[in-house]
């Protein structure tokens, strides 16, 4: 039976969000794939049978079928590596998504649930069979869960403000040591386990108030947001693509070029290019009463903008996660948080040269 856990976190620091999910979160997944799909298989004499391999079998096979986790770019060979030295109790298929439009996640979990359970329990079997969980967002109704998604694999419903996602492993911290690992990744590891494919796709929500038929697609590793806003259409031309969450992506200036890879998990075709405008600071500190790491983004925006970089450390910038949480709340529209990211770019790099003299 289907146990379905409410998880606490109302009271977190961060923002509510309007989701706009819908229609893309409950249409369901297409395929929009290279003609040479078909073939990417890897060799191996190992058994295509997950119950019949051992754990480090289970790890060489994510290995052989160059595995990247959607979530932090990770190898998934190496994280669960290190899951097994770790002796970790609990494994987490990450199906949160608590980005507006995006759903990449969560959608593959609903309409490909048979490979992202069975490749939850093998990831599991490779580390030592600790807990199993799915973590998703509290968007879905009681209804969806009944009828879509697994249904012998307990679901945390994680609540709370946004990033919710960051603070999901304070949820199974009582268990013991944690890993999360992106439910995209775990599709992957059961098709290297029973077909011996090599990761050659990608799961990607194609959304915004541009595109006509918002859709969740699994692509080829390397097609252009172009081909994807083919396959969807758009309802108008947009301002300005996205890729990446809304919070936390990246503007991309020539969609006819970039190449779509594991972590991208969306693109948005966006109306008005409110990113690009800029105004000057008014002082409220709002993104000081969002920011979930207690930082102070206006401050630290300001010696940005002043060049003192040697003052920033004082300010904790390095415990910035890159929410995005400031520059959304920012009444003047100052993207603090890509300025924040930048700084810290510039930062390594004047260390390493003080390094290197």
């Amino acid at each position: 039976m289907e146990r379905v856990k409410w998880v606490s976190g109302n009271f977190t620091r961060g923002i509510i969000l309007e989701q706009r999910k819908e229609p893309a979160l409950r249409r369901k997944l297409r395929t929009f794939l290279n003609a040479n799909y078909a073939g990417m298989l890897f060799e191996s004499d190992l058994p295509y049978d997950g119950a019949a391999l051992s754990g480090k079998q289970i790890i060489e096979i994510a290995r052989l079928a160059r595995i990247v986790d959607e979530r932090d770019g990770l190898f998934l060979h190496e994280k669960l590596e290190k899951a097994r030295r770790m002796n970790v109790k609990v494994v987490v298929g990450d199906a949160i998504d608590d980005e507006p439009y995006v759903s990449s996640q969560l959608n593959p979990l609903l309409f490909l649930k048979k490979e992202a359970g069975g490749g939850l329990r093998l990831a599991a079997k490779a580390v030592g069979n600790p807990k199993i969980y799915f973590a998703i967002y509290k968007n879905l109704s009681d209804l969806d869960l009944k009828t879509k998604l697994p249904k012998d694999i307990e679901i945390r419903r994680i609540r709370g403000r946004y990033p919710a996602e960051f603070r999901t492993m304070d949820d199974f911290d009582s268990h013991g040591p944690a890993v999360l690992i992106g439910v995209c990744s775990l599709i992957h590891l059961y098709r290297a386990v029973y077909e011996h494919r090599i990761q050659s796709t990608c799961f990607v929500t194609v959304a915004g108030i541009c595109v006509a038929n918002p859709t969740n697609l699994e692509v080829s590793i390397g097609m252009t947001p172009t081909q994807l806003f083919e396959r969807c259409g758009l309802a108008e031309e947009p301002g300005y693509v996205v890729i990446g969450g809304s919070m936390t992506g990246a503007i991309c200036e020539d969609p006819d070029s970039y190449l779509v890879g594991t972590m991208s998990r969306a693109v948005l075709a966006l109306r008005d290019e409110e990113k690009k405008r800029r105004y000057q600071c008014i002082g409220c500190g709002r993104c000081a009463e969002v920011c979930p790491e207690n930082l102070t983004p206006f401050y630290i925006n300001r010696y940005i903008e002043l060049g003192k970089y040697e003052t920033l450390s004082f300010y904790d910038i390095h415990r910035c996660i890159g929410c995005g949480t400031c520059s959304y709340i920012c009444p003047s529209k100052i993207d603090i948080a890509e300025n924040i990211k930048l700084a810290k770019i510039e930062m390594k790099r004047r260390r390493h040269e003080k390094e290197g003299d």
